[in-house]
């Protein structure tokens, strides 16, 4: 598989200062963040009265996974690998090395940086909770891989 490209209708996500779409890896639902925070908050039920008291529900902490492919053909400048399985896990290392296993400072988060189609940037704070791999492709030397992002105030705005 050569250099990957990507639609960037959806927009763009920069993480930890790392473009997560570019010629060795991409985001393939990068729209998942622009779904609504989770919410939390509960009713409160009326003893001897039907149905409930409503209360108001707040955004709370959302957890986003994030499915990515990562190839070997190229690096994440796009320059060609000699051999694509060495180039996987380069692409790989560097992956966990810069985004899924940095040192953050004080709460643990690294920014995050939405670049919606418009072309305006929605900044947030996430931690990066997991990074695992799914389906590889021996004869093509590329793999699929879930990156897991927590995001305390809900959602990237």
């Amino acid at each position: 598989m050569p250099a990957l490209t990507y639609n960037t209708a959806a927009g763009d996500l920069t993480i930890n200062t790392v473009a997560m779409n570019g010629p060795a890896w991409k985001v393939l639902n990068l729209l998942e963040l622009w779904q609504p925070a989770d919410q939390r908050g509960n009713d409160r039920l009326l003893p001897g009265t039907a149905g409930v008291l409503a209360q108001q529900r707040r955004d709370t902490v959302t957890r986003r996974s994030l499915q990515m492919l990562i190839v070997g053909d190229v690096d994440r400048t796009g320059a060609t690998q000699a051999d694509r399985f060495e180039g996987l896990q380069a692409n790989v290392d560097y992956l966990r090395t810069n985004v899924a296993s940095t040192i953050a400072i004080g709460d643990g988060t690294v920014s995050a940086v939405l670049t919606m189609p418009d072309g305006t940037t929605r900044t947030e704070p996430v931690h990066v909770v997991g990074f695992e791999f799914g389906n590889f492709r021996e004869d093509a030397a590329w793999l699929r891989a879930v990156l897991t992002i927590s995001i305390p105030s809900g959602r990237i705005q």
